[in-house]
């Protein structure tokens, strides 16, 4: 019965964040849906070029770049706050909007100068990689901001729309494409402008500055680099055999958000389980489907989308709380993971072309994919440490290795994911702690009326019903960040 209240209340909290905030969703939806026509549907690369005798989609080259941009932004605007201009949003309108022009020439306008074409094909490739993956770092930013549970109520929400949206484009006439595509950017940035002055009216908590060590995230980048590899290498392999279809992809979408709901929102796994003993295993089924089963299964291209893109939005998750809990400079920690996502898409689907072009039988295939099955799983293995949490996954210094879990600091990161006063989280952490009402009062220098009110307010932001459901739902919320096998059990389970 408390598992069925648990997942009604994280379908509920997904719809009423949507409510709250639908210019931020829509602005979300719009980019991902833009993300998924230029980096799984290919629309803009359809081009390929040949080297040692291998043919590779220019998409390579493209996520190359982006790799590069996001590397670029890492370290030359980790603290430099040109972020918080309004005129630096319209550059990124300008930058993506130019791209898609470049290409569209590229592509359309029959240039027969060589030398010109590959120009407007570079200057479309670098222009609208600095432009998305700008967009991609306020987006990370505005998320970081508002907590991990928000990031994935609008992550699981703008997921199962852009199912729905993506698949509709996917058979739109190519013109038509072209069309949404030059409209995409200014719709993307106005709808990112108007829920950034409603989310955050005082842009100095948005563009707050962190005086923290800046570390390489080592373990976050070889999370990241290892999920580009699990898509980018069958889709490279799929590309070339002409056997893409978009009914997969939106079928992995929905699916992606289904399971992060379940597994983050409801279950409330913590982050090294969600990814490592539940995305990358999925990953690396979908890479063994596509060897047993055929790059033509349905089957293997729902199970391969449904993991990266699950991975995706833990992902995203994750960034927000190294944003906002462990007050890490939101470029930065936008910038390494992407950073290592298209250098492991990119080679990813560097690895599938050549492999598709090189095997001569279907033995050589299955063998190829049962192989890069298990070095996910290895990956997962060696990545998967109790001390990540407490690392940020190498985005901060670890602190005492005997360090337990710290309840207030859990009561922390669930008031700021769910809004709560200063005083409903000191009622929070005291009920928490065991203490009774007389003795919160006492505390507190308040009636307990008063500590009445605060926790019938508490209870609804949360959308809980008693203490029991209080202490429940923050040792559930306690095992996500905890730095041990087992989180410490609630006060009254001891």
């Amino acid at each position: 019965m408390e598992a069925e209240s648990v997942h009604r209340g994280g379908i509920r909290k997904v719809v009423h964040d949507v409510r709250e905030q639908p210019t931020l969703f829509i602005c979300f939806v719009g980019y991902r849906t833009f993300a998924a026509l230029l980096f799984i549907e290919g629309f803009f690369f359809p081009d390929s070029f040949q080297v040692a005798g291998f043919t590779f989609s220019t998409i390579v080259p493209f996520m190359f770049v982006c790799a590069g941009v996001c590397l670029f932004f890492a370290f030359r605007f980790k603290r430099i706050k040109v972020f918080d201009k309004n005129g630096y949003l319209w550059f990124l309108v300008t930058s993506m909007t130019l791209g898609i022009f470049f290409l569209f020439m590229e592509t359309h306008a029959g240039i027969a100068n060589e030398p010109f074409r590959l120009a407007s094909l570079a200057l479309g490739m670098v222009m609208l990689a600095v432009g998305t993956m700008g967009i991609h770092i306020e987006l990370g930013r505005i998320f970081g901001m508002l907590g991990v549970t928000p990031t994935l109520t609008f992550g699981i929400a703008a997921a199962l729309a852009t199912a729905l949206l993506a698949l509709g484009i996917s058979f739109l006439d190519p013109w038509v494409k072209w069309a949404i595509a030059f409209v995409s950017p200014a719709f993307i940035v106005l709808t990112f402008y108007f829920s950034k002055e409603k989310a955050f009216p005082d842009q100095k908590v948005l563009y707050r500055e962190s005086t923290n060590d800046l570390l390489i995230p080592y373990r976050f980048m070889a999370t990241s680099i290892t999920q580009g590899l699990a898509l980018g290498i069958p889709l490279g392999f799929m590309s070339f055999s002409g056997l893409l279809v978009p009914m997969p992809d939106s079928a992995g979408y929905f699916l992606a958000a289904l399971l992060a709901l379940l597994v983050a929102l409801v279950l409330q796994m913590d982050f090294n389980r969600s990814i490592y003993q539940i995305g990358f295993p999925l990953a690396g089924l979908g890479l063994l489907a596509v060897g047993v089963l055929g790059p033509s299964s349905v089957v293997a291209g729902v199970l391969q989308t449904t993991g990266f893109l699950y991975l995706d939005l833990v992902l995203w998750a994750l960034g927000s709380y190294l944003i906002k809990s462990c007050d890490q400079p939101a470029t930065w920690v936008a910038s390494c993971p992407s950073t290592a996502l298209m250098t492991g898409r990119a080679l990813g689907v560097v690895i599938g072309s050549v492999a598709l072009q090189a095997f001569a039988s279907s033995e050589q295939t299955i063998v190829f994919f049962c192989v890069l099955a298990f070095l996910v799983l290895l990956a997962a293995l060696l990545l998967t440490n109790n001390a990540n949490m407490r690392t940020g996954w190498g985005f901060v210094r670890p602190g005492n290795p005997e360090e337990e879990t710290d309840v207030f600091r859990t009561c922390e990161v669930i008031a700021q994911d769910y809004g709560l006063t200063q005083r409903e989280l000191e009622i929070m952490h005291s009920v928490i702690m065991g203490k009774t009402r007389k003795e919160i009062a006492e505390d507190l220098f308040i009636t307990q009326n008063t500590i009445k009110t605060h926790l019938h307010n508490l209870y609804g932001k949360i959308d809980i019903h008693s203490e029991g459901d209080l202490k429940a739902f923050v040792a559930r919320r306690e095992k996500m960040f905890s730095t041990e096998e087992e989180a410490p059990l609630p006060p009254e389970e001891l």
